[in-house]
């Protein structure tokens, strides 16, 4: 048995620990290169709406400041600042209760992490937050579509699809191609996607506490 897991949102606490935080320096750099802006407080909240209800922090930005009439080129700023590996402002946060799971998971399937990101900063991310590396059999950043990462995986556990459970918090970049392979997927609902409507029948599974994914490993072992 092979449990993939997706990196941002569902084992770290990207939007809440990584995005929103810097949304604040995010609007003052756009405002000081002349971003137009009559109240800054409501503009802070409607960036704040639009990250938590888009597919991505990019999304949001470029939603943003098409609503504000501002100048494309602010959104290589926003998007520099969001993705600091640095992390001097603050500390990633694992999912509560991510780090045990993973811990339980290791006795009964292999662990494997697929990302999609620069592959500095999604490393900075683990590093900083204390994710346990030890525990994965395979760690992959990619930057191309996550399909051909699951084929390769398969070959090289030699693993049939149904024997494969996808963990991840979005349908379209995660769990649409684990399930056009035949993969077990697990939708979890986090900060992002929590209250978005799904469509019918495009995942087998739907947790909103991470601790949720424990019987379907062991149903499905």
């Amino acid at each position: 048995m092979l449990v993939l897991f997706d990196l941002d949102d569902t084992l770290i606490e990207t939007t809440q620990s990584i995005v929103e935080p810097r949304l604040d320096r995010v609007l003052d750099v756009m405002i000081d290169l002349g971003l137009q802006v009559e109240d800054r407080d409501e503009a802070l909240l409607t960036m704040e709406r639009l990250n938590r209800t888009g597919s991505s922090s990019k999304e949001a930005l470029e939603e943003f400041v098409f609503l504000y009439g501002g100048d494309l080129g602010l959104l290589a700023h926003g998007q520099k600042i969001i993705s600091n590996p640095e992390f001097t402002d603050l500390v990633p946060q694992m999912v509560l209760g991510s780090e045990k799971l993973l811990y339980d998971l290791k006795s009964l399937a292999n662990l494997i992490l697929v990302t999609r990101g620069d592959e500095i900063f999604q490393h900075a991310k683990m590093k900083k937050s204390g994710l346990p590396y030890s525990v994965f059999s395979k760690i992959v950043v990619t930057t191309s579509s996550k399909k051909g990462c699951y084929e390769t995986i398969l070959k090289e556990f030699k693993m049939p699809p149904n024997r494969v459970i996808v963990v991840a918090d979005r349908i379209d970049e995660d769990l649409v191609p684990a399930k056009e392979l035949g993969m077990i997927t697990v939708l979890y609902r986090a900060m992002r996607n929590r209250f978005s409507i799904l469509p019918d029948l495009c995942v087998d599974y739907v947790i909103e506490d991470i601790a949720q994914l424990y019987p379907i490993v062991e149903e499905r072992c």
